[in-house]
């Protein structure tokens, strides 16, 4: 919990949600996320002014008052659920996160999440951090995408962690199982390695994809071929921003969808044998394998490496060995 906290303001003419991330560092590391919650929450004042826009212009002698904002501890049902703990400490713990395992709830699913799985493991009173329906959580990966994700277990770790996501400086590689076809000359089957750099947004029409679109937010894709088969290639995608369903809308873009993914692939051209595999794996072949970021205090770098499931191992193998 972070106390009230009031500032005269002595800089130059600068935006409210600025001016509170240099503030209160040196009280509580916070991200800027997480002030916005509290701007847009009205917690926030300026010369005894409720302001709800992060945007709000502050100047040299306004006085600028936060609230006492609350991280009570999560209200989410513990869910019992065996974790595949890559590490944990007191501060954090990184898991490799299975298949079919929402991260935080949503629709028709509140209390069968990784959410609730961590307030399970660690216990509601260890974890008043983030969102009430989201606690300890820093990023996300898909439903149906497994690997590498870390949560945090206080504040000040998600605050921290939370800026190194924003800055970038977060190392995050995927292995992607994406389409091609033997004569085809896709990008990925005549050049070793290529960028993709197109924004993303929600789809015009179809509203609960993502697609590339002119005003959409900047996505930067870095993509190293792996290994080639016939009618696929194994693919290691670095991000360089984190948009949602990123890796997924980039490599259909090159017509190279991941395999398995129903929602922005077409699959009929693949042999039967292939395509029954892709079919029965159930969902995108994408795996989140190498996570690295800075501990927020112990200041050492951390790099870790998710095994590929049993299952993406097996469906690469019948790719490698088709003709």
């Amino acid at each position: 919990m972070l106390s009230p906290h009031q500032v005269t303001y002595q800089g130059e003419l600068a935006r409210l949600d600025k001016v509170l991330v240099s503030e209160l560092e040196s009280v509580q590391e916070c991200s800027r996320s997480q002030i916005e919650r509290w701007i847009e929450q009205g917690l926030v004042t300026v010369n005894a002014r409720v302001i709800k826009k992060s945007s709000w212009k502050v100047s040299a002698g306004d006085v600028i008052e936060l609230l006492a904002p609350t991280d009570a501890p999560s209200a989410l049902s513990p869910f019992q659920f065996k974790l595949d703990i890559l590490f944990e400490d007191s501060e954090l713990l990184v898991i490799n996160k299975p298949a079919g395992l929402s991260v935080h709830p949503g629709a028709g699913n509140r209390d069968q999440t990784l959410a609730n799985a961590v307030v399970h493991h660690v216990g509601q009173s260890q974890l008043a951090v983030g969102q009430s329906d989201r606690p300890g959580i820093v990023h996300r990966l898909d439903k149906d995408t497994t690997g590498a994700l870390v949560i945090a277990k206080s504040t000040a770790t998600h605050a921290a962690l939370s800026r190194q996501f924003a800055d970038r400086t977060i190392d995050r590689a995927y292995r992607a199982l994406v389409f091609t076809t033997p004569r085809a000359k896709r990008p990925v089957q005549v050049a070793e390695e290529g960028e993709i750099s197109a924004p993303i947004g929600r789809h015009p029409t179809k509203r609960t994809l993502m697609a590339i679109v002119e005003h959409g937010k900047p996505a930067v894709t870095h993509w190293s071929v792996v290994e080639r088969f016939p009618h696929a290639t194994l693919l290691e995608c670095r991000l360089r921003t984190g948009r949602t369903h990123q890796i997924r809308v980039h490599l259909h873009s090159l017509g190279c969808p991941v395999i398995g993914d129903k929602t922005y692939g077409d699959f009929t051209n693949l042999p039967p044998k292939l395509r029954d595999a892709a079919e029965k794996f159930g969902r995108q072949a994408l795996h989140a394998y190498t996570l690295g970021f800075e501990h927020p205090v112990t200041k050492k770098r951390l790099v870790f490496t998710a095994p590929v499931p049993d299952d993406f191992a097996a469906l690469v193998g019948t790719f490698r060995g088709s003709v």
